[in-house]
């Protein structure tokens, strides 16, 4: 293990605190105030590099980053993660000679002066007293390893009157504020201004000088006497403070001595918006638990223990929300041996509900409902054509995966997909229940015993949506008549019941078996979510929005358990916040009973945590076509510099119709405001080169080349590919001879051998965007050469991993994770919910739970292993790794990065048909009204959203 060694030799030398230093512009942590060691001699002696690394100077100072994987295990011990050191020395100080970049060995000279000032930042970018990190890289080493270190720490530690330091939740010196000081009987107030470098010790002595009647301290441990901070403010904020020094958190007031005397702290409510639909809800509870899963597997198979633990408990219970589609019989975990009990873990949601009725407990689920008719509306038989039609073209056309999206946004598509009158009028007879997608979480739950299967239909009508045409406008009453119902409870949350025990789940998992992928991704269809167990006070309100739900949609059954009682405690470390979303409707008569003027919690917390953000703020979002007063806030963010970095990370292929108009406009103007600075970085992840799946492997590396194919391949090159029988459907990738391209589409010119080769429209070369995305002139992609007729091709597996979680990370001390995406839709009128979430800790805890979550996000997002952690524990620095080449190994890749966009290219084999029928029917009939449709149908929202 490589250790550290003391930079200077504490024997001779004075040591004092000093006045914060600004880390110069060039070096790591730039515009950063730290605190500083200021070290004095009578006789020059030598500073010493303390840690092996590079150094990089900027005029007097010169600054040594510490090698990540020559410290990695004293780094991984370290609570702030790797440090960072920098040595300020006097104008005209004589240094060795090196150059930027220059590599160093723990104990190699720097210089040798009579005074110099010595700062460090870790990774975490809080603001530590030299004391301080001097003691954690001590003890990081462990006792004895580093006797030159122990000693120069040992220096640092005592002294009557240590600074104070008060930092606010990113960990930097505070700037501004005030607060009151308790000691004895002795209560001051003191104001900070920036110049007092976030140290109390200096505004007590400033104000005492001024005023000894006003502060009658003289310094903050003068008296001898335990000493109580209080942030002075009024009773609209509500401040969570944490010690850095033992973790130790409190609410609105702490303690603090010469041992325990760096204090970070934040208001709550400036991040976490009060309930729009009123107090119900609480505006958050602390003393919870929050445990974030990510992929599905882990959240699938936690839920069955609990439901395991329920049973075991006996009368226990489940209340299941189960998001836009229930897969009750499918297996969602592994199966375990039988526990001597008896009590198998489930692994279905059918199985859980059996287990629970065959020990006394029960279950109730409820689903959205898809297809809502209003009776009695005229149809003609001309009208079901037509729109059976268009609606047929608009799905092929578009490249719709029902199955996969969350279909919130393609109700009409789903209500009036059929094939002639026929089927159409079946479905008008049956209510819509034929065709309905969850009809099997019906059928299926219901005939277990102890469980009620409701579908729970969405009451806002267009009449609920401002941004919609007229009702005699394009497209009701002119071609549908019997669609008015366009919203969706779109929430994914449960509650298990176990005795006095509540466990609550949400976010942005659905029960449905392709939410299995992990973090390697090899499942056929790639996929990537978020969701979040939540123990302590919070789950009461889990419990009431079911209960609210289950009220108004249940049938008139009870429910399966009681909620909790008001008031109940927790012994966890975070502060939750469940937020919600619920359409305001135009008419009283449709208006939720629990939320009569709509909620827009999530929206207005979403909104408050952007604008609390300093260092970073980290979106994961399904569409991110968000409202305008969602863009703005960003767009404010990037543009004022407020924030290092913005990471966005989105499917290669949101399925949202028409959901360009908005998000691509939107992308552009991040990256305007961006201007080169550096921050934005809007992509999505993508898997590395695999063989295909089954279907088609046994045609993989067996297709050949039926023409030749020139190095430039023309204004739209097509490539004759066969035999017949081994073609895959476009879309495919394929190599030939080692050159990757990307068939999109059949084409519509003739093969030279019909009988065994078909014709593809394709991409090459810069144009496939493979290895620099989003700007097409800067993009790369293989080198393009000639091929002969008879060459070899392959078929290969390049998916986007499909990024179906709505969560968002703010300077790792906040969190978002939920069912809202970041549209209208989830934000201003379908049923959502979220759980948002401040550790009680803040940054003062090794473990901060919201940095572990983002770590793991980008390992998987940027394809690295655990041993790369410290390369992630600081975000503005570890967001730079999003740049890296996917040639490199990198899977996040630019957005844009696609050869070809999907949504609005025909992908079947029917050439010439299907292109007469977008050309017919949804050229010159959806495509000129997109932005009604999408206004309409696919992005309503309601008047909550002003």
């Amino acid at each position: 293990m490589a250790g550290f060694t003391a930079p200077i030799d504490p024997a001779g030398w004075t040591l004092e605190a000093a006045a914060p230093l600004t880390v110069p512009p060039g070096l790591r942590y730039a515009g950063a105030r730290l605190p500083t060691l200021r070290a004095t001699r009578a006789a020059p002696a030598a500073v010493h590099v303390p840690a092996a690394g590079t150094l990089r100077h900027a005029g007097d100072v010169v600054q040594v980053e510490v090698s990540a994987f020559r410290h990695r295990d004293v780094a991984a011990a370290i609570p702030g993660g790797l440090p960072t050191f920098y040595f300020a020395f006097d104008p005209g100080t004589t240094l060795v000679p090196f150059a930027d970049g220059y590599g160093v060995e723990a104990g190699d000279q720097l210089a040798s002066v009579t005074a110099v000032s010595i700062l460090c930042a870790a990774q975490d970018r809080v603001a530590r007293d030299p004391a301080l990190w001097a003691r954690q890289i001590a003890e990081a080493h462990g006792a004895g390893s580093s006797p030159s270190w122990d000693a120069f720490a040992a220096a640092l530690t005592g002294g009557a009157e240590p600074p104070v330091l008060l930092l606010d939740h990113t960990g930097a010196l505070l700037a501004e504020g005030s607060v009151e000081i308790h000691v004895a009987t002795a209560t001051a107030t003191a104001t900070f201004t920036a110049a007092d470098g976030g140290d109390l010790q200096r505004v007590v002595a400033r104000l005492h000088a001024a005023d000894p009647a006003q502060m009658p301290l003289a310094s903050v441990f003068a008296a001898g006497a335990p000493v109580t901070l209080r942030p002075a403010s009024p009773g609209t904020t509500d401040f969570q403070l944490a010690v850095l020094e033992d973790a130790a958190h409190a609410q609105r007031a702490v303690d603090v001595s010469p041992a325990r005397r760096h204090v970070t702290l934040t208001d709550l409510r400036a991040w976490l918006a009060p309930q729009f639909a009123g107090p119900k809800l609480k505006d958050y509870t602390r003393g919870n638990t929050l445990t974030p899963f990510v992929n599905g597997k882990p959240y699938f198979t936690d839920l069955f223990h609990r439901v395991q633990e329920a049973a075991r408990a006996g009368d226990g219970g489940l209340h299941l929300v189960g998001g836009w589609k229930t897969f009750p019989e499918d297996e969602l975990a592994d199966r375990e041996d039988p526990p001597a009990d008896g009590i198998r873990l489930p692994v279905s949601i059918a199985e859980a509900a059996q287990l629970l009725a065959d020990h006394g407990g029960a279950t109730r689920v409820l689903s959205p409902q898809f297809i809502q008719l209003d009776p009695g509306s005229p149809v003609e038989t001309a009208e079901i054509i037509v729109v059976s039609t268009v609606i047929g073209a608009l799905l092929a056309a578009q490249n719709i995966d029902v199955v996969r999206s969350d279909a919130a946004g393609a109700v009409i598509l789903v209500a009036l997909f059929a094939l002639n009158t026929i089927a159409v009028t079946w479905i008008i007879d049956s209510d819509g229940r034929v065709f309905e997608p969850n009809k099997d979480a019906l059928d299926v739950l219901n005939a277990i015993p102890s469980t009620v299967s409701r579908l729970a239909p969405h009451p806002a009508t267009v009449a609920d949506n401002p941004a919609s045409p007229p009702l005699a406008g394009f497209p009701y009453d002119s071609l549908i008549k019997l669609i008015r119902h366009f919203g969706f409870y779109h929430t994914k949350f449960a509650i298990v019941g176990a005795a006095d025990a509540r466990y609550g789940y949400c976010g942005g998992i659905d029960i449905n078996p392709n939410r299995l992928d992990d973090a390697r991704h090899l499942q056929a269809g790639p996929y990537h979510d978020v969701h979040t167990k939540v123990e302590g006070p919070a789950v009461r309100d889990l419990e009431l929005t079911f209960q609210e739900r289950w009220k108004r949609d249940g049938g008139g059954t009870g429910l399966a358990f009681d909620p909790m009682p008001d008031g109940s405690t927790g012994d966890g470390t975070d502060v939750v916040q469940i937020a919600r979303t619920y359409f305001a409707a135009a008419d009283p008569s449709r208006a939720l009973d629990f939320a009569r003027n709509g909620d827009r919690t999530i929206f207005d917390t979403m909104l408050a945590a952007i604008a609390q953000a300093r260092e970073f703020i980290y979106i994961e979002d399904q569409y991110f076509t968000p409202p305008e007063a969602y863009r703005n806030a960003l767009l404010r963010k990037v543009e004022q510099r407020e924030i290092g970095s913005l990471v966005i990370v989105l499917p290669s292929t949101p399925d949202q119709p028409f959901g360009e108009i908005v998000r691509e406009p939107f992308v552009a103007a991040l990256r305007a405001a961006d201007a080169g600075a550096g921050i934005v970085r809007v992509g999505y992840p993508r898997r590395h080169f695999t063989t295909p799946d089954n279907e088609l492997r046994a045609s993989s590396g067996r297709l050949l080349l039926f023409a030749d194919l020139d190095a430039s391949g023309g204004v739209n090159p097509t490539v004759v590919l066969g035999p017949k029988a081994r073609l895959p459907q476009p879309p495919f990738w394929f190599a030939v001879e080692g050159e990757l391209m990307y068939a999109y589409n059949e084409s519509t010119s003739a093969s030279p051998d019909p009988g065994h080769a078909r014709v593809f429209e394709v991409v090459r070369g810069p144009d496939t965007r493979l290895y620099r995305g989003g700007d097409p002139a800067t993009a790369l992609g293989p080198r393009t050469r000639v091929h002969k007729a008879g060459a070899a091709a392959t078929v290969v597996d390049l998916a986007g991993i499909y990024v179906h979680a709505k969560m968002m990370i703010v300077d790792d001390v906040f969190v978002g994770i939920g069912s809202a995406n970041i549209n209208r839709r989830g934000l201003c009128h379908d049923g959502e919910i979220a759980a948002f979430s401040v550790p009680q800790q803040l940054k003062a805890s090794p473990g901060n739970p919201v940095a572990a979550l983002r770590r793991e996000l980008w390992a998987e997002m940027l394809d690295l292993p655990a041993s790369a952690k410290p390369l992630l524990e600081d975000p503005i620095a570890a967001a730079r790794l999003f740049d890296r080449s996917p040639a490199l190994g990198n899977r996040f890749t630019g957005f844009g990065a696609h050869p070809t966009h999907l949504m609005f290219d025909a992908t079947g084999a029917d050439g010439v048909v299907l292109d007469l029928l977008r050309l017919l029917l949804v050229d010159q009939f959806v495509l000129v009204d997109h932005v009604k449709m999408f206004d309409a149908v696919v992005d309503p929202t309601s008047a909550v959203e002003s």
